[in-house]
């Protein structure tokens, strides 16, 4: 999980990408890659992608579509409503792409 190196996936998009607008107006599109083990499981990452290539994933990717996404990681944590800790890798793209077939 190194940003100096950037991790490439493919997976399949899981739902259509989710667009919001920050405070300052600024772009940004979630997205749910499911990826797939050497075990045949499917795990899911989240990705993050910020301005004009975040309004590119809201008018071009779909749910269920396959795409390949570069990006650094981050270990991001969160506090549930119970006060537990919780831990997630995140995707933070800045290239993404479809495939064509």
């Amino acid at each position: 999980m190194n940003d100096q190196h950037p991790e490439i996936v493919t997976g399949r998009l899981g739902k259509d990408p989710y667009l919001a607008y920050s405070k300052k107006g600024n772009p940004i599109c979630e997205l749910s890659v499911g990826l797939k083990s050497e075990q045949n499981l499917t795990f899911w990452r989240k990705v993050v992608v910020f301005g004009k290539l975040a309004e590119l994933c809201k008018v071009h990717l779909k749910k269920g579509q396959e795409v390949f996404v570069r990006g650094p990681v981050k270990l991001q944590k969160f506090i549930t409503k119970e006060g537990h800790e919780k831990e997630y890798l995140e995707i933070n793209a800045f290239s993404i792409g479809q495939s064509l077939l």
